[in-house]
């Protein structure tokens, strides 16, 4: 199918992401005689066939240094010959994860439901069964990289919801040589002559001759702020801003946003994606042409696969409400 090239694209080394977050689903059925393609007998083509090509993402950890997460996508190309039973697979992944899966799964102590070709019915359950590989890998790490992300924000911006105290703004009455206010007088007097003996009062000091006259100042205005010091002009002066709160830490918070945006778009391109796939084999087992043979028997494996597609898919939508919760506190912090 030209139409996986579109898949395929997105995949190699890129500076700034173009075409990552695209997706979808596209198929091609030839059931009836018109419709019929090439035959190649030797190889197991009778022309009478579907075809499907997807992509899916999933997020893994990520080895070296940089982010501890990575976003991985893969491109799955599939077809099944409806006569043969003959299958292809065509998937493109970065590394060997989904590969070694499709081995252990197709080996000698596998999955009974993934390399059972006993008939053209178990044949088209395998098929099921593979996709369930992918559909399960794209589902995998949500919980565990949402957390990270939640713990990325707490610690930024968890200190902006300390209370803040703030000194008095006079110098004057900040300073240690400032008065303080008399407080119950005569209550002090009674302690102190209950506890300590009588002391002689010191004699009067003489007076003194030629004294200096009382110079008077204005009072200081206690509701302007003194001036700002060196130290003062780079601190913030708003009362809503932190002071520990510093640039580095709101591109931090924004980075985060970025990857939880990314994450819930994501999430819900798979979902969609299961939805597709869900109608295309519960509608296509009602087309002209289908074979009887897979309407009958394969009924029940189609309903388990959609049964179990809506576990994976139950999952996710877990926890894309953790990242719309996440992204409402960042916007909650963002507007202290």
């Amino acid at each position: 199918m030209p139409e996986f090239l579109d898949f395929v694209f997105p995949f190699g080394k890129q500076i700034n992401e173009r075409g990552f977050h695209f997706g979808g689903f596209r198929y091609r059925t030839r059931l009836a005689d018109f419709e019929r393609g090439l035959a190649v007998p030797e190889l197991g083509w009778s022309g009478y066939d579907y075809k499907m090509c997807y992509n899916l993402k999933s997020v893994e950890q990520a080895k070296g240094g940089g982010e501890p997460w990575s976003i991985r996508q893969a491109a799955i190309h599939h077809s099944f010959d409806l006569k043969s039973g003959q299958s292809s697979w065509i998937v493109i992944k970065a590394n060997r994860l989904l590969q070694d899966r499709i081995k252990s799964a197709t080996g000698p102590r596998g999955l009974p439901k993934v390399c059972s070709f006993d008939g053209l019915d178990r044949a088209f359950a395998s098929t099921l069964a593979t996709h369930l590989l992918f559909c399960q890998w794209s589902g995998e790490n949500w919980r565990w990289y949402i957390e990270f992300l939640e713990e990325q924000f707490q610690e930024v911006t968890q200190r902006t919801l300390a209370p803040i105290t703030r000194a008095p703004t006079s110098p004057w009455l900040r300073s240690p040589d400032r008065p303080q206010p008399r407080q119950n007088l005569q209550y002090r007097e009674r302690i102190d002559h209950a506890t300590w003996p009588e002391v002689k009062q010191p004699p009067e000091p003489h007076p003194v001759s030629n004294p200096r006259p009382i110079e008077f100042h204005h009072s200081l205005d206690y509701t302007k702020d003194p001036p700002r010091t060196p130290d003062d002009l780079s601190r913030p002066t708003k009362m809503g801003s932190r002071q520990d709160f510093s640039f580095t830490d709101v591109q931090r918070t924004h980075h985060t946003e970025k990857n939880a945006n990314a994450a819930m778009l994501i999430i819900k391109s798979n979902i969609s994606m299961f939805a597709e796939m869900k109608r295309y084999y519960r509608t296509i087992v009602s087309f002209e042409g289908w074979p009887s043979e897979l309407a009958v028997k394969c009924y029940e494996d189609i309903s388990r696969f959609e049964q179990d597609l809506f576990n994976i898919e139950n999952e996710m939508q877990l926890q894309l409400s953790r990242i719309e919760t996440l992204l409402q506190w960042i916007a909650n912090r963002k507007s202290l």
